[in-house]
């Protein structure tokens, strides 16, 4: 070895003991999450996860800037862009972000890129990065102070259910099968078969089993006010709700639906049709349908009294209308922003 390389090296090996000494302070110092907190809606899981709204912020995925991470007011006011990597699956809870990081471009000190995909965890500025899985993961959940979330394993096909502690510890396989843990009440995952059946099931959070709730056929179910919410395969993928109470179904759309998200009473999703395809919105019970727009859309979000949504084969333009309306105008803000961070 080049003995003037020594020193060097002793540069590099010293920053980075200092950082990971740091990394396990930030570690130690995080404050525990109430138990049943939720990271984000399952509708919104369900549609990427690319709008999260907190009491004091609403985070996204900007797409006029490659769906790099933003935050702004609840109001829309003071854009910001928090980091270079595009994101999904956003979640947040006390003081923290978590979301899957698709993809990243750091040019290091040692003059070279690093490009990381996987399971991050960041301050609520977009600092203090943390990786918390380097694998190319789906469906991220945060519940109470784990988080949730489905990858493959050795090469395998299946995306099995994986969790890991907030503080990175405890990294566990939960399931040998695909799970989907986006749909959660604090204490169970409401999820669908996929292998031998389209039952729905629930997994007990504190146990890790797993309970059979109807021999129906589910896709996509979102828990929601005591119901399940969800597509019915056996029926050409029709809008449904399930009460869990009394058993009783009802269904909001006889026609094809590819996806959809509710609330507040109000829900929107995209009819899937040869002819007339269209995002409508109504009354959970199915009740005052509206067309919303005619066209393909998906990624439906909602955050900030406004429901979020893009055409099937391009992120761009953003399109937007409050909560209960069919008022359809585009997220000029996002774009005004990330035209002057481009620049």
């Amino acid at each position: 070895m080049n003995k003037k390389m020594i020193p060097f090296l002793l540069v590099i090996l010293l920053l980075i003991g200092v950082m990971g000494f740091f990394a396990i302070r930030r570690n130690a110092d995080i404050k525990q999450n109430p138990e049943g907190t939720l990271g984000n809606t399952a509708g919104n899981l369900n549609n990427g996860g690319y709008f999260c709204e907190t009491a004091d912020a609403i985070y996204f995925a900007n797409p006029y800037d490659e769906g790099t991470l933003y935050k702004m007011n609840p109001d829309f006011t003071d854009i910001k862009k928090l980091s270079d990597a595009a994101v999904g699956y956003i979640n947040s809870a006390g003081n923290y972000l978590y979301y899957y990081q698709k993809n990243s471009s750091a040019a290091s000190s040692l003059g070279f890129v690093v490009h990381v995909s996987g399971l991050y965890r960041s301050d609520l500025t977009g600092n203090h990065v943390l990786c918390l899985d380097k694998s190319d993961c789906d469906r991220v959940n945060l519940i109470g102070n784990k988080v949730y979330y489905t990858k493959a394993v050795d090469g395998q096909m299946t995306l099995c259910l994986h969790s890991i502690t907030t503080s990175k510890k405890d990294p566990k396989m939960l399931t040998d099968y695909l799970l989907n843990p986006s749909s959660s009440d604090g204490e169970r995952l409401y999820y669908n078969g996929t292998e031998r059946d389209h039952f729905l099931y629930s997994y007990d959070l504190a146990t890790d089993n797993s309970q059979l709730l109807s021999q129906g056929s589910f896709w996509f179910p979102v828990y929601y006010g005591g119901s399940v919410y969800y597509l019915d395969p056996s029926a050409d993928y029709s809008l449904c709700r399930l009460d869990l109470a009394d058993g009783h179904t009802t269904v909001i759309s006889d026609q094809r639906v590819d996806c959809f998200n509710l609330s507040e009473g109000y829900i929107y999703y995209q009819v899937n049709s040869q002819d007339d395809p269209g995002l409508y919105m109504s009354r959970i019970d199915g009740s005052q349908r509206q067309l919303v727009s005619p066209g393909v859309y998906t990624n439906i979000n909602i955050a900030g009294g406004y429901v979020f949504f893009q055409n099937f084969k391009t992120a761009m333009p953003q399109y937007m209308c409050p909560l209960g309306s069919v008022a359809v105008s585009t997220f000029d803000d996002a774009k005004a922003v990330a035209m002057k961070n481009l620049k």
